[in-house]
């Protein structure tokens, strides 16, 4: 039996505010995107880099900080992120590409839940192939995937070592994927980095990268002893696989805080090793914000939900 409409005064008078509210939300976004018109404007004047995702992030801090709980936190975090990707980086003509992973089509989705839905997305054969083509200018940003934080199994050149020594050091890592973490799962299945050519900033709370080149006989455990030595928070490290004709072994750590090559605590680590291993920062991510996907948590009944 199919419901009658209800209609009552205090239903349509909060409606009529609802009316109201939408109209100033969507007038406000498009006076917010205007003058984000005009931040790009005078960025492309000055050779500013149009995207800084440490300000990004300090929103995104800033406008979960006053949630009360009446919305869900990813949500906010989705609508800000949409935002975002459709007036500050799609009015610049940026472009995305995700390294083709067959086991691991998530980074395509972790990719468009960061970017949002309207910027230009392409697949890459490689994750060298999806930071070539940042290279070469015909993308803004590559996805690819996220260090093991233990020995490489591949004997091919690690994407990472594109960022280290012997590179052209125009490109950096800037965003980690994904964007926020859920309480509820410290260690997500898939996670991935961007990298681009705009330069890694401090968002008051970051993770850098440091690419290390070594004798191969400098084993993990020193690495990290001696970072630890230098002041540096090590978070994990990744390794080239030693071979028998290996002359040198490259390595990225990953560490807390935000660090560049003129930081104290890197140019001492540098200077830790007697064989004159080569230490250079790579970038970086600012550390995502922890939210829940719910308004309750997992254990409290929704009032009034149907029971199964």
């Amino acid at each position: 039996m199919s419901q009658k409409p209800y209609h009552s005064q205090t239903l349509d008078e909060i409606r009529q505010k609802i009316d109201a509210l939408d109209t100033r939300i969507h007038d406000t976004l498009v006076e917010r995107a205007e003058l984000v018109l005009k931040i790009g404007e005078e960025k492309r004047k000055n050779n500013i880099e149009v995207v800084q995702p440490a300000r990004e992030a300090r929103m995104i801090r800033r406008l979960l900080s006053k949630e009360n709980g009446v919305l869900p936190e990813m949500a906010v975090v989705r609508i800000w992120r949409e935002l975002v990707g459709a007036v500050s980086l799609l009015q610049t003509g940026l472009k995305v590409t995700v390294a083709e992973e067959p086991d691991c089509p998530e980074y395509w989705d972790l990719a468009k839940d960061y970017f949002g839905s309207c910027l230009p997305m392409t697949r890459s054969a490689s994750p060298i192939s999806a930071i070539n083509a940042v290279r070469d200018g015909r993308a803004t940003f590559a996805v690819v995937p996220y260090p093991n934080e233990g020995v490489e199994q591949e004997n091919e050149t690690l994407w990472w070592e594109n960022l280290g020594a012997g590179s052209d050091n125009t490109l950096s890592i800037i965003v980690r994927l994904p964007h926020g973490d859920d309480p509820n799962n410290e260690n997500p299945d898939y996670r991935a980095l961007v990298i681009a050519k705009s330069g890694f900033d401090d968002s008051d709370e970051d993770h850098s990268f440091i690419f290390i080149q070594s004798d191969p006989s400098l084993s993990r455990g020193k690495i990290v002893s001696l970072a630890e030595e230098a002041g540096l928070k090590p978070v994990g490290l990744t390794s080239k696989p030693v071979t028998e004709d290996s002359v040198i072994r490259n390595h990225l750590l990953e560490v807390e805080g935000y660090h560049t090559n003129e930081c104290a605590h890197v140019t001492q680590f540098s200077s830790l090793f007697e064989d004159g291993a080569q230490v250079s920062c790579v970038g970086g991510y600012p550390v995502p914000p922890v939210y829940s996907k719910t308004i309750l948590p997992p254990s409290q009944e929704i009032p009034k939900a149907p029971k199964a």
